[in-house]
Order: C-alpha cells, then structure tokens, then sequence
C-alpha cells in the first residue's frame, strides 16, 4: 500500500503576511537571527540561553501588549465604550466586582 503525501493546509495567498503585527514580525525575525554559544563539552552555554529566552520572552511580551491594545480599539469601534478593566476592581460596584478573579471583598 502506497503512503499517502501529508498535504499542506489550503490558505489563501498571502494570508500569512496580512495577519503579521510588527510585532510578531520582530519574533518571526528573532527566530531566524538567534544563534545560541557552544560548549566546549557539546550543548549550549546555559547562560547565553537563559539571556535568550529573556529576550525571546520580551518579545511575546511586546506582541501580546500590542495585541490587547488593538482588540482593546476594535471592541470600542464596536460597542462606542471603553472595555471593562478587569484588573482593577472597585468594591462599591457590584457588576465589576462580578467580572474580577479577586474574591469578593478584596
């Protein structure tokens, strides 16, 4: 029996480079750039790694922030008010306190 070729997933063209921030853009061209110290022993230098993955998740970071500006914006053109900040709880509203991970009274 003959095996059968894996096929790509069908996208439409250029749907890769329209759907890329800047941002992801930065962590796209990280990947590529990124070289990593050898040991004289084989492996890699545990800390150039570990400096690495620090910038790598600086990068994340930077796109995720972007990320929840932009939907942030898009919601507002959306519904024409500011999204509900979880982060900041205000005790004397009830519906905030309803949305937030925080037990109630905190």
């Amino acid at each position: 029996m003959a095996k059968a070729k894996k096929q790509k997933p069908q996208r439409l063209a250029g749907a890769e480079e329209s759907c890329i921030s800047p941002e992801q853009e930065a962590i796209i061209q990280w990947f590529r750039t990124v070289k990593f110290r050898k040991n004289l022993l084989g492996g890699v230098d545990e800390a150039a790694m570990w400096k690495k993955l620090e910038e790598l998740y600086a990068l994340y970071e930077a796109a995720i922030r972007a990320e929840r500006t932009r939907y942030n914006v898009l919601l507002e053109q959306q519904t024409g008010s500011l999204p509900l900040d979880t982060t900041k709880v205000d005790s004397t509203d009830p519906q905030k306190e309803a949305h937030s991970d925080a037990p109630a009274g905190q």
